[in-house]
């Protein structure tokens, strides 16, 4: 490897610092060139991207450079296998290497696609090429082309004129910019669980309260359905009264227990179609509680309609538990009450009960709706 200049290795050490602070995997491959760009130089600098089952490219170039049409990333997937170094991919993967490393100036222009109709219209007669983030070439036989994608970097000039210092350069570099890729994609798949935690935590609604029932964190929507359920409060820092109150008795349920469980039964309230469910998780060595809020909409008729009861007596018993007498159904059902009486007396026939109450006791026991207290 050919030693480099101070003033190279000054502008390599800087370069690396900056490789460093990429985070942003979708701007990874712009950001990278912009830098690696300023310590080799080149007419055509790309991050290129290649799936070996398909030998699609997608070529990523700096602002102020051609971008290759569509009809010239055909031309490039459809001759690649006849690129020198493709055609070395072996060596290529080891490390830097350059076209006129195998082929010579007039081997090179006899390659009637990959020269005569890609890299001729580019003015590129010398290309030298990193990969990262790649297999070991020792194994590069061995591996399945169909699941392989490589990453890398390519520059073209005009002219034979890479030199030794240029591929020290990318040498150097190539350990790096693997390390940057890899924290890119680490980072971005950090960002993807971020919000998808997030989005599961404004989903279920969490709140975090003390021993007294004082708020210390809540999320948005925690406090929209504390709002609706339990009626907007005077203060933001407090839980609403009822649902204190329920904290409280929990807690005074186990609070003797040797072993008293983490989580209580849920608190369940139903409100116009839609239920709130709130569980309860305590922690008692930091001394808080967590509620977890999840809001769902009722499917009792199709609940029920699994439970054995036809689509009518769902409907009207569906009713029955919302509090409405024979008369208020039947108007609603546009029936007559007596029909209504017959539906009852099948639901009791069916489940082995004996009267309204029975029935919808049943039915809660049946949905689940029964084991808040």
């Amino acid at each position: 490897m050919e030693q480099l200049a101070f003033k190279d290795t000054q502008n390599l050490n800087t370069g690396i610092q900056k490789l460093y602070t990429l985070h942003n995997l979708d701007t990874f491959g712009v950001d990278a060139l912009s830098i690696v760009s300023r310590l080799v130089s080149s007419d055509f600098p790309v991050f290129h991207t290649t799936n070996m089952r398909t030998l699609q490219i997608v070529d990523t170039v700096l602002p102020g450079f051609p971008c290759l049409t569509p009809e010239m990333q055909r031309i490039k997937s459809r001759y690649l296998v006849e690129h020198p170094l493709f055609e070395h991919m072996s060596e290529a993967l080891n490390g830097v290497c350059k076209i006129s490393d195998f082929v010579t100036p007039t081997q090179l222009h006899s390659l009637e696609g990959i020269y005569q109709q890609f890299l001729r219209p580019l003015g590129s007669e010398d290309q030298m090429t990193v990969f990262i983030a790649n297999p070991q070439p020792s194994s590069w036989k061995k591996f399945d082309k169909a699941d392989l994608i490589l990453f890398g970097f390519a520059f073209s000039r005009a002219q034979c004129n890479f030199t030794e210092r240029d591929r020290s350069i990318l040498n150097l570099l190539r350990p790096h910019l693997a390390q940057a890729y890899s924290n890119a994609q680490q980072h971005n798949r950090l960002q993807q669980e971020l919000e998808q935690l997030q989005h599961s935590l404004n989903h279920l609604g969490l709140a975090i309260v003390d021993t007294q029932g004082r708020i210390q964190s809540i999320a948005p929507q925690a406090i929209i359905w504390l709002e609706i359920y339990f009626g907007k409060s005077t203060s933001h820092h407090q839980l609403p009264d009822r649902l204190w109150a329920w904290v409280k008795y929990q807690i005074a349920g186990f609070t003797n227990n040797s072993n008293p469980p983490n989580v209580c039964l849920p608190l369940r309230i139903q409100q116009t179609g839609r239920e709130l469910k709130i569980r309860l998780v305590v922690e008692p060595m930091r001394a808080q509680y967590l509620l977890l809020l999840e809001e769902q909409t009722l499917s009792s008729l199709n609940s029920l309609e699994l439970l054995g009861l036809s689509q009518r007596e769902t409907e009207v018993l569906a009713l029955v538990i919302q509090g409405k007498d024979n008369k208020e159904i039947a108007a609603q059902l546009s029936i007559h009450p007596s029909t209504v009486r017959k539906h009852l007396e099948n639901i009791y026939r069916k489940w082995g009960v004996q009267s309204r109450t029975e029935a919808i006791s049943q039915a809660l026991v049946k949905l689940g709706c029964l084991d808040s207290l």
